[in-house]
């Protein structure tokens, strides 16, 4: 998910959705088990993580089932590594 002024944008395999939600919001309505905040504008779910790479910098690249790749940031790397048991 993504925050695109003054909405927030949800990909999901099915679709494309918008809403008028803010990111904090939403983290609060999803699942804390299958849902996790990895940026300041990104949330991913669990099973979407196909491909974990760590880089030099405390942080890491995600492979996601639609092909696209995220950053989770240095600010939301200790609750990943967590989140994930690393």
């Amino acid at each position: 998910m993504y925050p695109l002024s003054p909405s927030v944008t949800a990909w999901r395999l099915d679709g494309v959705y918008q809403t008028a939600d803010r990111l904090y919001q939403l983290c609060l309505l999803l699942d804390p088990k299958q849902f996790l905040r990895i940026s300041n504008s990104v949330i991913i779910q669990r099973r979407h993580v196909k491909k974990i790479i760590p880089t030099m910098s405390m942080k890491f690249v995600l492979a996601l089932a639609d092909g696209s790749k995220v950053d989770v940031t240095r600010s939301y790397y200790n609750n990943f590594k967590s989140f994930f048991g690393i």
